[in-house]
């Protein structure tokens, strides 16, 4: 498909530009009727529905991103990190005295 193409919104009655068929799409707001020629508007179900396949099929989490996870560094690290915030500490103290 060329960018310059237009798609029509059966559910709106008018025409929008492929790209942002594709985006709409991709949100799960609108379906395809006929891939490149016209799309649908979803209904909440069934854009609830579709956003969760969509996120089912999604790589894991990694640790970071899992909710309780906290972190900790390694003992040899907290020692480099307790400097980093006196350093810290010494900027903001500095930067309060300056006029």
């Amino acid at each position: 498909m060329s960018a310059n193409c237009r798609v029509f919104n059966e559910s709106r009655r008018y025409s929008m530009k492929h790209s942002q068929a594709l985006r709409a799409v991709e949100q799960c707001a609108c379906a395809w009727v006929e891939f490149g020629v016209s799309v649908r508007d979803l209904s909440l179900a069934e854009s609830i529905t579709k956003r969760n396949q969509q996120a089912s099929m999604r790589a894991p989490l990694e640790w970071a991103e899992l909710p309780g996870v906290v972190y900790r560094p390694a003992e040899r690290n907290q020692a480099v990190t307790r400097q980093g915030f006196d350093l810290v500490r010494a900027a903001n103290q500095f930067a309060t005295l300056a006029p």
